[in-house]
């Protein structure tokens, strides 16, 4: 049967909890299965370590304690049911190489003690590793040759790089001789793994575009997860490879990469159970059983999977929400989400000479963040963002937080870009290639007034608006620019004209100023044909008559 939480009183709690939570004095005594447990167990489906955390080291009071012990499961409950990733396997049989410069007999006969079959290689002779656990090639230098040999997993002392791009590479001087032959001996005979990306191909600034405009996914991802096709500019995802660390998600410009862990609606929801609490943000690799600290009153762990795919949307939501500063406890803040915060705090200092996101590292820059944080109930905003992508969020949340201010200019970093589109209004002839090159709504068609606007917030400043523009000299990205100031957050008249009617039936049929610049191009080539040059003004319908009447007439 399977039940909600589970609670394991090994540290003989002083005060009740909830109803909903079932509690056992030990493992032995857990007889059924359980979504949240506070304790690691195969008998749950989600540790959520933060919850001894906080019962560990808050200073909240006893009641507080109790209505936020539920929270934690809640929560934990709330981003498990919401997760769109899914369960994959891999078969992993028993072919192990050995790989070192030193003969390793003990680490040898061990493997071999589990039923393991070992080739031992000196790394002078690998020239390359391809595929993944369960799959992988391993090409030797023979002579003048190569030779492939296949293999199940790997051991590799002081492995290079390249050899820990795929899954199923595992480096003892890394890891641990011990932690390595564990992962091993735990990998063979299936290797379960997850998506941890869910990818929106129509918002994607790589995707089947005549130039590469993006690519920061493939750039930062640390293995071969996430793999460029140049030819056909696609994206390959290849999930068994991915560490699930959500780098790619954090500095994917429009949003198309979301983190299947912890998708954006998930942490949508999470946020709103900590409302007028300050969150610590803790990833799960932070190990938060040796992380002793005091709490104070008013701080709850919010527990995260991935350590890196924290984005703009993602913050200013919980900021927003909470009306609190966010704490980040993380040994390494990924490349987007660290121009991230440094956006976010620059925008809060500006706005209310306040910080807005601490990150720490260890105990001591916990308690320092802790002795200066200042509420931050002035921020507080909610809206609906059901269907609205990354960029879109963030600009709403934006919008309202700097009101009818004017906050300057900021410079935003190499991962995260905002910035402005320039049109030359007497150039534009609203051919709309810019709209139709723009997936993420920053260029719009107003047929309405025949006009072309452009919401700056919204931008990835990708450029392809200004590779698809026709016209010379016509329109041009100014990048790394975020303006804190109304008029950047509403969609702003870049180009209008009138539209031209046919001369013939008076149907209007194109702007004014693509008619003239057909017709400028023409006319010489026309020479003095009347006829032709009249065809240049009319419509697709009235062309050819006017061209059959002048041929029965025998113009």
């Amino acid at each position: 049967m399977l039940k909600e939480y589970l609670y394991c009183n090994h540290l003989k709690l002083e005060f009740p909890l909830d109803t909903s939570i079932d509690i056992v004095s030990s493992c032995d005594d857990i007889r059924d299965e359980y979504i949240i447990s506070n304790i690691k167990t195969p008998q749950a489906q989600k540790y959520a370590p933060e919850i001894n955390f906080y019962i560990q080291n808050s200073c909240d009071s006893l009641a507080v304690k109790i209505t936020n012990v539920k929270k934690l499961y809640d929560a934990r409950a709330c981003g498990y049911d919401l997760a769109q990733d899914i369960d994959f396997s891999q078969d992993v049989g028993k072919r192990i190489m050995l790989v070192s410069c030193e003969d390793l007999k003990n680490t040898q006969q061990t493997l071999q003690e589990k039923g393991f079959s070992v080739v031992c290689i000196d790394p002078s002779n690998i020239v390359d590793v391809n595929g993944h656990i369960g799959e992988l090639t391993v090409i030797l230098k023979q002579n003048d040759a190569e030779l492939e040999v296949q293999t199940d997993q790997i051991l590799w002392y002081d492995a290079p790089d390249f050899a820990m791009k795929q899954s199923g590479t595992v480096d003892p001087n890394r890891v641990g001789l011990e932690s390595a032959l564990e992962q091993i001996i735990q990998n063979d005979g299936t290797y379960n793994y997850k998506n941890f990306v869910k990818y929106d191909a129509k918002i994607c600034q790589y995707h089947e575009r005549r130039e590469e405009i993006c690519g920061k996914c493939a750039e930062v991802c640390p293995t071969i997860a996430i793999l460029k096709i140049d030819a056909q500019k696609h994206l390959e995802f290849s999930h068994i490879d991915c560490h699930g660390c959500g780098g790619c998600v954090s500095v994917c410009p429009s949003g198309a990469l979301d983190y299947s862990q912890m998708p954006r609606v998930a942490f949508k929801e999470v946020s709103n159970f900590y409302v007028d609490t300050i969150a610590l943000i803790i990833p799960v690799k932070m190990q938060l059983e040796s992380l002793h600290v005091e709490l104070p009153a008013g701080v709850l762990p919010l527990g995260i999977e991935g350590e890196k795919f924290l984005h703009e949307a993602h913050l200013m939501s919980l900021l927003q929400t909470s009306g609190n500063p966010v704490i980040f406890y993380s040994d390494f803040i990924s490349k987007g989400t660290g121009d991230t915060i440094s956006i976010i705090n620059e925008i809060f200092k500006r706005k209310y000479n306040k910080q807005a996101i601490f990150t720490c590292k260890n105990a001591q820059e916990l308690q320092e963040a802790f002795a200066k944080i200042q509420p931050l109930d002035e921020c507080k905003y909610g809206f609906d963002e059901e269907r609205m992508n990354k960029r879109e969020i963030f600009s709403a949340r934006l919008a309202h937080l700097v009101g009818n201010d004017d906050l300057g200019v900021i410079t935003t970093g190499e991962h995260v870009h905002y910035g402005m589109v320039h049109i030359d209004q007497d150039k534009c002839t609203l051919c709309l290639s810019c709209v139709g090159a723009c997936n993420v709504r920053a260029l719009t068609a107003h047929p309405e007034d025949n006009s072309l606007r452009f919401n700056p917030s919204i931008c990835t400043t990708c450029g392809y608006c200004e590779v698809t523009c026709p016209e010379k000299d016509c329109l041009h990205v100014t990048k790394d620019e975020l303006h804190l100031e109304p008029s950047y957050f509403v969609q702003n008249v870049m180009a209008r004209d009138k539209l031209f009617a046919c001369v013939r039936c008076g149907k209007e049929f194109a702007t004014t100023k693509s008619v003239q610049k057909i017709a400028n191009m023409m006319t010489p080539l026309f020479g003095n044909d009347a006829i032709k040059i009249k065809t240049l003004y009319c419509c697709a319908d009235c062309k050819p008559k006017v061209m059959l009447e002048a041929y029965v007439e025998g113009r």
